[in-house]
């Protein structure tokens, strides 16, 4: 009999340890779809486990809970305030997009003075690029009337040197007739 009575209390120590281990064990799976859930959170238990198939997931104690809950009833049931707050937002909208309107003109006009500038600047390149054309064409022409006055020069260096040569001889072939007739 105390056999029998120690088997039987094994067994249930075994089952009871065996029981809190399955329920330690047990994995309680929270859907990707909880993420859209609305209403009251889930709560969860001491020594779960937990899979969370959401890509996030806030958890709070039950007092912040409280709180969080507390306050979101306060300003629902305030709606006046929550329509002032709307309305406040709603006018800096406005504000911000007839400023972002204002601007977009802005830049607009600042565009067209830039292209204005770049045309102008465009066609006093084209005048300039065409004066320095003309210069160097001057340039050219004047360099090629240098090299003809130098080659005359030269030329009629020569030609001088020439004649005075030629004026030279023919005055001692002069002089030696001169003194031979004599």
């Amino acid at each position: 009999m105390k056999k029998v009575i120690i088997l039987i209390s094994l067994f249930s120590i075994i089952s009871t340890f065996g029981q809190i281990a399955r329920d330690s064990a047990r994995v309680i799976e929270i859907p990707a779809s909880y993420a859209n859930f609305i209403g009251e959170p889930l709560t969860v238990k001491k020594d779960s486990l937990y899979k969370f198939k959401t890509p996030e997931i806030y958890l709070v104690n039950k007092k912040a809970f409280l709180a969080m809950k507390s306050v979101y009833q306060t300003t629902i049931n305030q709606d006046k305030m929550t329509k002032e707050l709307v309305e406040k937002y709603a006018a800096t909208l406005r504000r911000n997009i007839d400023l972002e309107r204002k601007l977009k003109i802005n830049f607009q006009e600042s565009d067209s003075l830039d292209l204005k500038i770049y045309e102008r600047n465009q066609l006093t390149l084209d005048r300039t690029q065409k004066a320095l054309d003309y210069t160097i064409s001057s340039l050219d022409k004047a360099t090629k009337s240098l090299d003809i006055i130098e080659k005359e020069g030269k030329r009629q260096r020569r030609k001088s040197i020439f004649e005075k040569i030629l004026i030279g001889t023919a005055g001692i072939g002069v002089g030696i007739l001169v003194g031979l007739a004599f």
